[in-house]
């Protein structure tokens, strides 16, 4: 296979971007699809349109019908809804890069993801500078403060944000990656298993550690079982082995009292955020706008919300804790469930897909569990970091043999 000039570099900046700035990842992806469009102009070839019809349908509706309502969308939400057209971009980009353009990407990733990953570490136990030491970096807007946020019940411990200073986003970003890693490491063999699987549990101790992101180390544990025992040729010794692993992760969360107290704080109204008042205020607006939403990225909990409701539900810029009920509010009820249909499109393509598309099917569980609980999308990383798994999932079943290329 000819190699194609700027591929590597662009769906590097991509996959590197995702990690550690919106704005980096934008260039990446934006010039992943600018690369693609040229080369296919100049082969004459042209996408296959029609295969792509639930996500033409699910951007066509999200922008138009409100737009036509007089809900006119902002500029966020034109760019979260737009950010899912890079999804066949990614998946003619991986069909198209060279195995040596694909290694050195996967390899530059996964270095940052242990980077990262080291990175909350060190912002997990307080081995790191106090919030003044960035002071003179406040022009970039990076949130640095975000990773001085305490745990209740450990003294000079924070909840970490990696190299995306923020939580929720390493969180769902790095379970996305580690997924992929495993899915790798399943169907590899030698030096290349033994690394990506040290790498991948060295990210999921991460994940399940360093943020407490409750929601993400649920999803990101199911993702690696369905691509454990899915990828194992023998089940049953796989699915020993997880059981085991779930155990030894059960055992480690009891034996750390404020991860304990963390999970267990869920089912509490305080603990999750006030989830019920903020998912209360998507199913209002879901239903005095049902068919065609607010806008993308006009939802607003406190303009739904009871006049009485907590601080932290009139104050929330705009998620509802359910991706798809705050899609709902945001696009109606047909937006929210072509977003649904378009999902379906690309599970059952990665299903058939497999092996190729193990990880990225493993990557597709993860998302949709964290939707059930968290807004993964109102993150601009975690958009674009969502599309260029699930795409080089799809690109991936797509490329010819390695012994025929």
């Amino acid at each position: 296979m000819k190699e194609v000039r700027g591929l590597g570099l662009t769906l590097g900046l991509w996959a590197v971007g995702v990690q550690l700035n919106e704005l980096l990842a934008a260039v990446g992806a934006w010039g992943c699809a600018l690369v693609v469009v040229v080369h296919l102009i100049r082969r004459r070839q042209g996408l296959d349109v029609k295969a792509w019809w639930p996500l033409w349908a699910f951007v066509g509706w999200s922008l138009l019908a409100p737009t036509l309502a007089g809900a006119f969308p902002t500029g966020t939400g034109v760019a979260r809804v737009a950010d899912w057209l890079l999804l066949p971009v990614a998946c003619t980009a991986v069909s198209l890069a060279s195995l040596g353009q694909l290694r050195q990407v996967s390899l530059v990733a996964t270095l940052v993801l242990l980077l990262s990953c080291a990175v909350a570490g060190l912002q997990h136990v307080g081995a790191w500078p106090p919030l003044e030491s960035f002071a003179s970096l406040k022009w970039t807007k990076v949130p640095f403060e975000h990773v001085y946020e305490p745990i209740v019940g450990a003294p000079g411990r924070f909840m970490a944000g990696g190299l995306l200073f923020q939580r929720l986003r390493f969180a769902d970003i790095s379970s996305l990656m580690v997924v992929m890693l495993v899915a790798f490491g399943v169907q590899t063999r030698g030096a290349e298993r033994q690394v990506s699987l040290f790498a991948a549990a060295a990210a999921f101790g991460s994940v399940a550690f360093f943020p407490y992101a409750r929601s993400a180390t649920v999803a990101l544990a199911a993702g690696c079982a369905l691509v454990a025992v899915l990828g194992a040729q023998k089940k049953l010794r796989a699915a020993a082995t997880l059981a085991g692993l779930a155990a030894l992760l059960a055992a480690m969360v009891a034996v750390t009292p404020s991860l304990e107290a963390r999970f267990l704080d869920a089912a509490t109204a305080q603990g999750s955020g006030e989830r019920a008042g903020l998912m209360a205020a998507g199913a209002s607006a879901v239903r005095a706008h049902p068919l065609v939403g607010v806008g993308p990225g006009r939802f607003r909990p406190s303009l739904f919300a009871p006049p009485d409701a907590p601080a932290v539900v009139l104050d929330h810029p705009g998620k509802s804790h359910n991706q798809f009920l705050t899609l709902a509010a945001e696009t109606g009820l047909p937006g929210a469930l072509l977003f649904i249909a378009l999902l379906a499109m690309v599970g059952a393509r990665l299903w058939h897909g497999r092996p190729d598309s193990l990880g990225a099917l493993g990557a597709l569980a993860v998302f949709v569990l964290i939707c059930l609980t968290h807004d993964p999308l109102f993150h601009a990383e975690m958009s674009m970091a969502t599309v260029l798994v699930l795409g080089a999932g799809l690109g991936l079943a797509r490329r010819p043999p390695v012994s025929s290329s």
